[in-house]
């Protein structure tokens, strides 16, 4: 990458148009029959996976925010709760289609955006590449706090540990 790139106001301000394609509206129509040869029993399990999960990590986050509690846990969370409750299917369908090195740019509400993207990361990730990600950042603490009385795979352990650190940054900790 250049570290520096010229600008030519002639040209940036240029009188010009943007041209598009015709964008298809509404021209989803494969039938169950024809999605279920493009997807797997395990896909369609991971993908309503994701979408649970997604749902009651939202759930928590308005309990606390309405109830203030979940379940026998109180808590005072001051910030806001911009949930996406009903939303889980946008998230986990984009997220299913991405790899790893795809990113994605979440609006206020997109707590099931990233969620759906890790847990779609996690499954594509081998076991080392996980514990080194999970190592690496803030040199393991989070990890050590998710991985107490941990019995389960490691993939298992890289779900708590998004989802811990999700509440964690939604709760300034």
């Amino acid at each position: 990458m250049p570290k520096a790139i010229e600008v030519k106001p002639e040209n940036v301000f240029a009188k010009n148009e943007l041209k598009f394609k015709p964008i298809a509206v509404n021209a989803y129509d494969k039938s169950i029959d024809e999605e279920k040869k493009i997807f797997s029993k395990d896909d369609f399990s991971a993908i309503y996976h994701d979408m649970c999960l997604i749902r009651e990590f939202e759930t928590v986050l308005n309990k606390i925010k309405t109830e203030g509690k979940y379940k026998e846990v109180s808590y005072n969370h001051a910030g806001p709760a911009h949930l996406s409750i009903g939303q889980e299917p946008s998230a986990v369908g984009q997220a299913f289609a991405l790899k790893v090195e795809d990113h994605i740019y979440g609006s206020h509400r997109s707590h099931g955006e990233i969620l759906a993207k890790g847990l779609s990361a996690i499954r594509e990730l081998d076991d080392d590449t996980l514990m080194k990600i999970m190592k690496g950042y803030f040199d393991g603490l989070t990890l050590r706090a998710v991985e107490k009385d941990h019995k389960g795979t490691v993939k298992e352990l890289a779900v708590k540990y998004l989802v811990y650190g999700a509440y964690a940054e939604i709760f300034a900790k």
